[in-house]
């Protein structure tokens, strides 16, 4: 196996123990960006002087007994909605193509401190506002496992650049799925936190009330370590909770499949059934059949109801255009046209509709307090749908036949914690017939990562098999 294509807890080791170099692995990203990034269009901008300054500085600490841990040498990328300071920013657009931060956001900050090094900024659908990542400004990013298929949004180059080992981790932001989607289809793992859990601060809004930022990588484990640097209260950050963090590592090391005895599962049928693609559901199946046999207790719930599943887009709408009417107002032609018309009808929500929906919000979060007095988890498929190809007018929902662009198809189950604020993680459970990845998430209990963090690694250490390397990363 090659540099790349390992984990952040293969790696790490490697590293401390001076058996591999940071420089040998910053090197081998950037060949492998070069290599694939012709056919994948994950990164928007690549830096290539200074990673390797920045490797030859952790090879030279970490000799001199200097190592600051496992994410120490490190290679990354990041979002292109995260500040960068004396780096362009340009959330994805030509609105902002040239702007260049004078500080970089805190979560950045964080992880270079932890040794970590920054690759690039990654392809995203135009200012996040978008699930399929089809960016008319850079161009449209494309899924590592079929190259004509689209990797899912908003956080699609940076999922994609995990899948293929052009980055060793990446960070991503979720509003309504955009770390859980491209993370499914893309054959990875993505980790939503907890609202508030991870500073907000230096990065492009999309939703105030809803945006989240969190880790993207190849395996439970290596989301844990990168939580665990970037993680913890930020007064830069109004949104952010004065809560303790864990370490998220530690608890993975006590690992046992006999912790899913007696835990008790929920599952929403109400919000998948008669809409799934078959091979979806078929996984669905095998999973919960697997939490069942391992001695789990497997409890329906009658909610959420469908009807509520589109109340985050009222919510994003109000709060997008609250961002962008300056831009809207100065130069509306450098949005590229489908978003400009989102955001354009986002100045008509009226007052009392976005007031309503974030009442409705305060209720369903305390519906979800009372379900989870009665489950430790809920189990739902990431997607209805697998990727689909780049550009096609229309996708399958049940008996209709929908615009991707416009229609919440793939945010219908991510949506769900985006809006209540829970951490959720989505993991790769298998394949379709096409060969193209299924993705099943994990919703726990607010602020309590760990435990849905070692969940998730203990199903994950049962099925290795599902962890497979697409086509370009070979």
């Amino acid at each position: 196996m090659s540099l790349i294509q390992k984990t952040i807890q293969e790696l790490a080791p490697l590293i401390k123990q001076k058996q591999i170099s940071p420089v040998e692995l910053v090197t081998a990203c950037l060949e492998q960006i070069e290599k694939t990034e012709p056919k994948l269009n994950a990164y928007i901008t690549v830096f290539k002087e200074e990673p390797l300054r920045a490797a030859n500085r952790a090879e030279k600490d970490i000799l001199q007994g200097r190592y600051q841990g496992v994410l120490h040498g490190i290679p990354y990328s990041a979002k292109d909605l995260y500040y960068t300071k004396g780096i362009r920013t340009t959330g994805g657009s030509e609105v902002l193509t040239d702007f260049i931060p004078d500080y970089s956001a805190t979560v950045i900050e964080r992880l270079t401190q932890a040794g970590a090094i920054l690759l690039g900024k990654n392809n995203l659908h135009e200012f996040a506002y978008g699930t399929t990542n089809e960016n008319e400004y850079f161009g449209p990013c494309r899924n590592p496992w079929n190259t004509n298929r689209i990797p899912g949004g908003s956080s699609g180059g940076s999922a994609a650049s995990v899948a293929v080992g052009s980055s060793i981790f990446s960070l991503g932001t979720d509003t309504g799925g955009s770390i859980r989607i491209p993370s499914a289809l893309c054959g990875v793992t993505g980790l939503k936190p907890t609202y508030g859990r991870v500073s907000k601060y230096g990065v492009i809004p999309l939703s105030w009330s809803q945006d989240h930022t969190g880790p993207i990588a190849k395996s439970v484990w290596d989301n844990a370590a990168v939580l665990t640097a970037i993680a913890g209260f930020d007064p830069q950050d109004p949104a952010s909770a004065l809560v303790p963090c864990d370490d998220y590592i530690e608890p993975l090391s006590r690992d046992s499949i006999a912790k899913i005895k007696g835990m008790r599962i929920g599952v929403c049928p109400d919000c998948y059934d008669g809409i799934l693609e078959p091979d979806i559901a078929k996984v669905l199946k095998e999973v919960l059949c697997w939490f069942e046999d391992n001695g789990a207790c497997i409890k329906t719930l009658s909610y959420p109801p469908r009807d509520i599943l589109g109340i985050t887009g009222v919510l994003t709408m109000g709060e997008v255009y609250a961002y962008h009417e300056r831009f809207l107002k100065t130069c509306p032609e450098k949005y590229g046209n489908i978003v400009r018309r989102r955001m354009e009808k986002s100045q008509y929500v009226p007052a009392h509709t976005y007031v309503n929906a974030q009442r409705l919000r305060q209720l369903d979060q305390q519906e979800w307090a009372k379900i989870y007095n009665e489950v430790d988890l809920v189990i739902l498929p990431t997607t209805i749908v697998s990727a689909f190809p780049i550009g096609i007018d229309t996708i399958p929902f049940g008996d209709e036949e929908v615009d991707p662009r416009i229609h919440n198809t793939l945010t219908l189950m991510t949506s769900i914690s985006d809006f209540n604020g829970y951490p959720a993680i989505s993991l790769p459970c298998g394949f379709t017939a096409e060969g193209l990845p299924i993705g099943i998430q994990l919703q726990g209990k607010p602020f309590e990562e760990a435990g849905l963090l070692q969940t998730a690694y203990i199903y994950e250490q049962t099925h290795t098999n599902q962890r497979l390397l697409p086509p370009l990363c070979c």
